[in-house]
């Protein structure tokens, strides 16, 4: 699972590798297994609602019920933070941050 983190960590730039680089060593225990079960989840949602004429706010509300459900679905046991996290990480992911 670090491994996941690790290449996604290389992917992003800036400000983005940062917060990761800082988040890596706290989500090596459970909450690392819980996040690359979820980051899959996270990205195609996130990627569904990109080009959606609603509001970021609306687009994260969304986001975070979708990805819910879908933990649900899955048998995965998603607390609301990791939810949270897994969509902030996608965003960063799809739409890195500019130098």
């Amino acid at each position: 699972m670090t491994s996941l983190l690790l290449k996604l960590l290389f992917s992003l730039g800036g400000p983005a590798k940062a917060i990761l680089a800082f988040l890596l060593p706290i989500l090596e225990d459970n909450s690392a297994k819980l996040l690359a079960e979820l980051l899959p989840i996270a990205l195609d949602v996130v990627t569904s609602l990109a080009d959606s004429p609603k509001t970021g706010e609306q687009k994260r509300a969304a986001a975070v019920d979708a990805i819910k459900a879908q933990a649900i679905q899955t048998g995965i046991a998603a607390t609301t933070t990791a939810v949270n996290a897994a969509v902030e990480l996608a965003v960063l992911r799809l739409n890195p941050p500019t130098k």
